[in-house]
């Protein structure tokens, strides 16, 4: 419960709260995109087949007008001159009749597959007007024909054979050849004829632009809409970029760049920002520093269990050592004072090791009151009964006037330490491992002068 409240207490956005969103929607945007191009598709190929039927439909209407037009003009030639010349039969136009008329694009022919087109009622109407007008041409041709074959026989030869034979009436048949051959002429010259001639060329022409009005309104319709589905499918594609952007930014700012900073304070023991970055970003930074602060205790914990003596809690031997090599260098006067507690052995046989241990730290409470610095941490318990302090910045003077309260403190505690010390006033000029061995030197006589007095 109380790892829950902390994990709270962290604070910043968490990293699914943060990315499930972004990613729902983006991929809801991707679906998006993904049916637009779909229908993009879909808009392009209508705009496409819309324009294929257009060219299709027109000429297919086209074609009608074309062959109609043929027809006309070779049937013409014929009915207007059977014979050349030299009196023999035109076959020429004829020729040309007969293979227009193989061509399938009569007007049944072009209604029937006009059928099939999707084209508006009015574009059907006028082309069935156009066939019917067509029709009417075609027979009224082919009667003329059949009116001057009757005189003038043609050659049985292909493709004529393939021309219809319009049975004649009896008061054709009892025409005179003239009368024959002026009936013919009246027949393709007309009015009538004139006018559905005239009506095929324009019912189909409008046909034709009503086709392609109507295409190019489909087409237009079609293309706004594909115009529309592009925009759509571009403003998506940006406002996935924007977002990726975005998220970018943020994966930078929130994960990148505090981690960033995590491997440059983390090598130098730097304390981490629990303030910046994403919720699991805090969490790494919250551990570390809490990990480092256990470390740090623990660390104390050992180096105070290997620098301490535990007994009188004065820096040990090792400590010592380590304070003699932080301690060589030049500038200042010194002094280094050594200690022997007397009669600790007797003590300890006589009164037992716990007496023992209240001497040690008599003597102990002694030395630190008298010489100790609680800035340097000066005072040490090399073990057993020896001890050692180092003074820095000290005169003679100061120095005798410590032992001198050293000495009086000794005797309101009821104790005895031997004591001997050596002092420079410039540490540049020697050494404190030389200084040592000098107090050594005079605690050792001091102690040798103890005991004989005792």
């Amino acid at each position: 419960m109380k790892n829950k409240e902390n994990k709270n207490k962290i604070g910043g956005v968490k990293a699914n709260t943060l990315m499930i969103p972004i990613v729902t929607t983006v991929s809801i945007l991707h679906i998006v995109i993904i049916l637009v191009i779909l229908h993009i598709n879909i808009s392009s190929s209508n705009l496409s087949e819309i324009m294929r039927n257009s060219g299709i439909y027109t000429q297919k209407a086209t074609s009608l007008i074309g062959g109609s037009s043929l027809l006309a003009d070779t049937s013409n030639s014929f009915v207007m001159m059977p014979v050349t010349p030299d009196g023999e039969i035109n076959v020429g136009p004829l020729m040309a009749y007969a293979n227009e008329l193989s061509v399938p694009r009569r007007a049944e022919q072009v209604m029937a597959e006009f059928r099939e087109y999707n084209v508006s009622d009015e574009a059907m109407s006028l082309m069935e007007e156009a066939a019917e007008s067509a029709d009417y041409l075609l027979n009224t041709q082919l009667h003329a024909i059949s009116l001057v074959r009757a005189v003038y026989p043609i050659p049985e030869i292909a493709p004529l054979t393939d021309i219809p034979v319009v049975k004649l009436s009896a008061e054709e048949m009892e025409m005179s050849d003239e009368e024959k051959l002026e009936t013919a002429r009246l027949l393709i010259l007309s009015s009538e004829y004139g006018e559905n001639k005239q009506a095929v060329s324009n019912k189909t022409n409008s046909c034709v632009e009503m086709i392609q009005a109507n295409s190019a309104s489909r087409a237009a319709k079609t293309g706004r809409v594909l115009a529309m589905h592009r925009t759509i499918m571009w403003v998506l594609t940006m406002v996935i970029i924007a977002i990726l952007i975005t998220t970018f930014i943020t994966l930078y700012s929130q994960i990148l760049k505090p981690l960033g900073k995590f491997v440059k304070l983390i090598p130098v023991n730097e304390k981490l920002d629990e303030e910046s970055g994403i919720h699991e970003v805090r969490m790494v930074a919250s551990s570390y520093n809490s990990a480092t602060k256990k470390r740090d205790a623990l660390d104390d914990i050992l180096r105070s269990a290997a620098e301490k003596d535990a007994l009188t809690n004065l820096p040990n031997r090792y400590r010592f050592e380590q304070y003699v090599l932080e301690s060589e260098e030049s500038g200042y006067p010194v002094a280094v004072l050594l200690f022997d507690i007397n009669y600790l052995k007797r003590t300890n046989d006589t009164e037992g090791h716990l007496a023992g241990d209240k001497l040690i730290r008599s003597a102990a409470d002694c030395i630190a009151n008298c010489f100790g610095d609680e800035d340097e941490n000066n005072c040490f318990r090399f073990g057993g009964d020896e001890f050692a302090a180092v003074v820095k910045n000290c005169t003679p003077e100061s120095i005798n006037e410590m032992v001198k309260n050293f000495e009086e403190l000794e005797k309101k505690y009821g104790i005895s330490v031997s004591l001997g010390y050596a002092y420079t006033d410039e540490i540049s000029k020697t050494t404190i491992k030389k200084l040592l061995n000098e107090a050594d030197q005079k605690m050792y006589d001091n102690k040798k002068a103890a005991h004989l007095a005792a």
